[in-house]
């Protein structure tokens, strides 16, 4: 029988240090032998890399420039599946080869061109850390966990990103966005589901304010004593003669509170979908030149050694192939 090796903490530093200098090691020497390999086959690799620079400044010219624009929405009513699912149809919908069959510019009021160059529809979750219902960050890099106890996913609070070749008309077009969203039968259902269910909190918060503020003035001012009483008022007690009675101003208030946290998500649903603030566009634009030259040149690079490589291994190939 086999035995199993054990291995302590220490040996497994160790190993683990063994492995990243032999990883560390293989990459330089990978690094050296593309850098010899570039010097024999320079004009290989220098056509190579200028061929990727001018492919790189003709996606980055000024007309094929695409811009970042998000903005934070409330939802009231519909859900954030709800959302994701409409805005994965708006994407479509907007989809260039499909764009005139759907007649999407007459309905969002916009040009051609300008719905043309939207693109890239995504949708981020807004997290809450304190559990307060105010949004604290939106997640980009989606690593949060609906599971998660802690740090919450919003239901009433979504991230709406797209891209734009028209960053002046960028508040614009997400306001057209918006109103497409809005105008969906889905959307309107849930919407004035939810403010009816406000309607009715508002209502019966107001009626509970009023019954208890009647019981008190019934109790205190409307029960007969047969007899002239000296009342008055002390702490949170209501003293009448030698006897102290508490009031109902805690079940008051506590009404109260609920009364104007209702009557303030009644002010703000005014639509399926509204904007938190307001559509942001990134000036930065996406493929800018610089960043796209960066990545040509490495890619580039890479491309003229692999070309260089097989060129000069020909021979081998070739008789390799005729086996």
């Amino acid at each position: 029988m086999q035995q199993e090796r054990e291995m302590n903490f220490f040996d497994f530093c160790k190993a683990c240090a063994d492995w990243f200098r032999r990883v560390c090691r293989a990459c330089w020497e990978l690094f050296a032998k593309m850098l010899r390999l570039s010097y024999r086959q320079w004009w290989i690799v220098l056509i190579v890399i200028m061929a990727a620079l001018v492919v790189a400044n003709y996606m980055a010219r000024r007309t094929n420039r695409r811009y970042k624009v998000e903005a934070v929405v409330v939802l009231n009513g519909p859900t954030v599946e709800l959302t994701n699912q409409v805005f994965r149809n708006f994407a479509m919908a907007a989809a260039p080869q499909i764009s005139a069959r759907q007649n999407l510019p007459a309905l969002l009021q916009l040009s051609p061109d300008e719905v043309k160059g939207l693109s890239h529809f995504k949708t981020f979750p807004v997290i809450d850390c304190l559990r307060d219902s105010v949004a604290d960050y939106v997640d980009y890099k989606l690593k949060s966990s609906p599971l998660d106890t802690v740090n919450l996913r919003m239901a009433n609070r979504l991230c709406l990103q797209f891209q734009t070749k028209h960053p002046l008309e960028g508040e614009r077009i997400g306001e057209a966005v918006i109103a497409y969203l809005n105008a969906q039968p889905q959307m309107q259902t849930a919407f004035e589901h939810k403010r009816a269910i406000l309607e009715r909190k508002v209502e019966f918060a107001k009626n509970q304010i009023e019954k208890l503020d009647s019981l008190t003035t019934a109790f205190y001012f409307k029960q007969g004593t047969g007899e002239q009483v000296q009342a008055g008022l002390w702490e949170r007690g209501f003293v009448v003669g030698r006897r102290e009675i508490k009031l109902f101003t805690d079940a008051i208030y506590l009404e109260f509170r609920r009364y104007m946290k209702a009557d303030y998500e009644l002010a703000l649903c005014t639509a399926p979908v509204v904007v938190e603030d307001r559509f942001i566009v990134y000036p930065a634009p996406v493929n800018g030149r610089i960043k796209l030259n960066v990545i040509a040149l490495l890619i580039g690079w890479l491309l003229g050694c692999v070309i260089a490589a097989l060129i000069e291994q020909r021979k081998t190939i070739v008789s390799w192939l005729k086996k």
